[in-house]
Parts: structure tokens; sequence; C-alpha cells
């Protein structure tokens, strides 16, 4: 059978437009549009993440003649639309880098205020790579403990109360650097039902997890780590905590609410599932499920951030997207496609945002082929023999990943008649 191209289509189109259709600036603006400015301070703007340009663009938008304008991005997210006075620094991820480090490290200066200044902090998803300020730790040290915990299944949250503990400028650590400033940050969420401490491991607003928390999660995931000097985090209590106010402008449900309108837009009966943050393997089961019992022009959309378990780390490309994607084709009925797709436009360490897939795509990709480059967790390129990578490439927004699982119309081209 020659599968569902149509229907692979149209999912893809709708993740496109969604994403699309996000104005991050806009939203900073019209959210920042209420923020006085100081009566005697300046305003300084710090913007971090994979969203640090579409949100600082945004904030000068309030205040064009802020004292300080910085970005630290990483590598391949546009920066070319900045004013030429905004400093903009690159950085590594999801590992962080000697960039990094040198990132921190100015952005730690740059926020050194006076009583009356304003720092409006933009923070979104990729933050807690691109700002390593370790403490206890030396670099290499720090990375070899997050490979260790991006391999063993750990959870965003869980990563990050470890980070937390273990920098000087996250966990508040940057807030602390600000004082006696006022500071308002406002968050792009690329975790599921994470608070503001979560996202980006919280470099202005604090935190109510403990070094016990952090060594609770070393001694789970990367035992071998379980004995790190760890640093106590800023807590909501302290004095510091005082002056703070955060707003999380998105959230991943955001993302699939908006997909969820593009499907209805093309005639789908479109439900929105309850976000989830399971393993791959669980999820691909559910999946496979659901698709049995789906209705000719039905759609769910969910908003998503799966674990997956790295056992071989060979050089092979792809990411927990593409890896769900190639779990499930195989259990699709025919007329029935599932789309994996990465909000930021970047799956793992592959060149796509994910893949869209049908019960015929690892055919096209021929069987014995697509199964030897999945056993070496090459998924990047089993699936672009299989047509079915998501592009274009970075997206400048981070919120989660979106999975959308839909059965074609009944008399639609791609269903039997």
């Amino acid at each position: 059978m020659s599968g569902a191209p149509w229907l692979r289509g149209v999912l893809a189109r709708a993740f496109a437009d969604a994403v699309a259709a996000i104005d991050v600036a806009a939203r900073v603006r019209d959210v920042l549009a209420s923020l006085a400015s100081p009566a005697h301070g300046a305003v300084r703007i710090v913007a971090v993440g994979k969203a640090a340009p579409a949100m600082m663009r945004g904030a000068l938008a309030r205040f064009p003649d802020a004292a300080l304008a910085l970005v630290v991005a990483p590598d391949g997210v546009d920066c070319g639309r900045l004013p030429a006075h905004v400093e903009v620094h690159r950085a590594a991820h999801p590992l962080p880098d000697a960039r990094s480090v040198a990132a921190a490290e100015r952005v730690l200066r740059a926020v050194i205020s006076e009583p009356g200044d304003l720092v409006v902090a933009l923070v979104s998803g990729g933050a807690s790579a691109l700002l390593c300020a370790p403490y206890g730790i030396t670099l290499d040290e720090k990375r070899a403990l997050l490979q260790a915990l991006l391999y063993s299944g750990a959870d965003i949250r869980a990563l990050n109360t470890v980070r937390r503990h273990l920098s000087r400028i996250k966990g508040g650590g940057l807030a602390r650097a600000a004082a006696p400033a006022r500071v308002h940050t406002l968050l792009l969420s690329d975790v599921i039902g994470g608070a503001a401490h979560d996202i980006g491991s919280g470099p202005t607003v604090a935190d109510p997890t403990t070094c016990d928390d952090a060594r609770a999660v070393l001694g789970k995931y990367a035992a071998s780590f379980a004995n790190l000097a760890l640093h106590e985090s800023l807590k909501p209590g302290d004095a510091a905590a005082a002056s703070l106010h955060a707003d999380v402008l998105l959230a991943p449900e955001d993302l699939a609410l908006a997909v969820a309108a593009a499907l209805r837009a093309e005639g789908f009966d479109t439900h929105v599932l309850p976000p989830s943050g399971d393993d791959v393997v669980e999820l691909a089961d559910a999946y496979a499920r659901l698709a049995q019992s789906l209705a000719p022009g039905a759609a769910l959309v969910r908003a998503a951030e799966p674990t997956v378990v790295v056992t071989r780390a060979d050089g092979g490309r792809g990411g927990r997207s593409s890896h769900l994607a190639a779990l499930v084709a195989g259990s699709l009925p025919y007329g029935v496609a599932f789309l994996a797709g990465a909000s930021d436009g970047v799956d793992g360490n592959s060149s796509a945002a994910g893949a869209v897939v049908d019960n015929a795509s690892f055919a096209r990709a021929a069987a014995l082929d697509a199964l030897a480059r999945f056993a070496t967790a090459d998924l990047h390129a089993a699936h672009g023999t299989g047509i079915g990578l998501l592009g274009p490439g970075p997206t400048g927004i981070n919120l989660a990943d979106v999975h959308v699982l839909a059965r074609a119309r009944t008399g639609s081209a791609d269903v039997p008649r």
C-alpha cells in the first residue's frame, strides 16, 4: 500500500503553521506595556534561550532606550533582525561549552545594578546550557554529569534541579547578582507542567527545591556523581527574593491548542489530550492502541516531553521525536498518520524538527536499511530515506514537543473506497 501522503502533508502543515503563528515579540511587548519605567534608574535587558532574539525585539519595543540589551542564543538561531546596539553572544546546547561559561560571566557582570534600576530577564528553553557558571565542579565534569543525566532517562525537571545546585547563576543566582534592582522575568516554558524555577533552571526566580532534592536525583540517575558538593539556591523567603516578579507567557499546552486549531480548520474532529512526559516506549504503545480505534476524520493532539534512555552513543543523529515516530510507524493502520515535532525545530542532535509517518514510511525507506539505522540510533537517516523529516530548522521558539495522531476522512484520496 502507498500509505497516506496527503494526510502526512496536512499534519506537517498544521505543525508548521502553528509554530509560525506564535508571535513571541508581540507577546513580550504587550505584557511589558504595563510595566513602569524606573523613576530614577536604568533599564537592563537580558534575553537567554532559543527564543531570546524574538523576546528581545519585544522588550525593546517597550524600552527602546535601555541602558543594556544582551542576548545569549544557541548556534543556528537567527539573530539578524536585532538592532545593531544589541550585544549578542553564542553558546552551546544541549551541553555547555567554554562560550557558555564566558556568556554566564558576562551576564553576571551586566546585571550589576544600582538602587532604582530595573532588570528585565527574558528566559526561554535552552538557557540552562547557554549560561554555565559551575560551582564546585569544572566545566568538563559538569558536561560529563549532564551527559549521564541526559542518557539516563531523567526528565528535565530532575535535570534542572541538579543544575540549580551546581551553579552560581541558576536557581536565582542571577537575581542575587542583580540586587538591589527590581527584577521582572518573562518566561517561555519548554517544561510540561513546569513552574518558573524549572524554565532555564530559574536564574532570576526563587527555587523551592533543595540540595537534598538534587542529591536524590543524582542518587537515582547518576550515582557516580552522588557525592558532589552542592550549593543552595535562592529560596522564596530570602530577602533577595522580595523584589522578584515572574510571568510565564506561553507554555507547551499553548502550542498544542494552536496545532489543534489548525487541524480543525482542515475539517478534522480534533481533541487535545493531557500533556505527557512519559517514556517514548510507553507513549508509542499508547498511540498504537489509540490508532486502532480512531474514527475517520478524527485527530488527537498532545503537548509532550518524552524521556528517552540512550544505551548507545555512537554518532547516530536523531532525537526523541524521530525516535518516537519510528516506534509508532509500524503499528499504524492504513489511513492513519502520526507526527512528533520539536517546536524549536531541532530534534536532539539532528537537523530536523522530528518526523511524520504512516504505515508505509519504512517500506519506502527500505525496511532492512531502516531497521539497521534504528539499531544504531541514526533515526535522522532512517526517516530521511522514508521522506518523513520535518523542517525547516531552528524556529526561534521553544515550547517542548507536539504529537498528532490522525485518521483520514472516509472518501478522501488516501482511503480506499
